[in-house]
């Protein structure tokens, strides 16, 4: 799920599972989502890694018995951060 682009480390919301994607959708700030050109393809639902994993710290999904896969996800993104 993460991307790295020309050092750009970041995440589709696209790629997230639905029940997640809708509430990055909802409650991520709007001015965090960025738009990066790649390969002639302009994606316009990345957020950046780290605003991302701010945001699971921040949310009650996280914070508030997490489900298993929103869990699953953090733990896997914290592995290939701390490789």
């Amino acid at each position: 799920m993460t991307e790295n682009f020309k050092g750009i480390e970041f995440v589709r919301i696209s790629s997230l599972p639905e029940d997640i994607r809708q509430k990055v959708w909802n409650s991520f700030q709007q001015d965090k989502i960025i738009k990066i050109v790649k390969d002639q393809d302009v994606l316009t639902d990345c957020i950046l890694y780290k605003d991302y994993v701010f945001w699971l710290d921040q949310t009650q999904i996280h914070s508030s018995k997490p489900t298993t896969q929103v869990s699953t996800i953090h733990e896997a993104f914290s592995k290939l951060v701390f490789k």
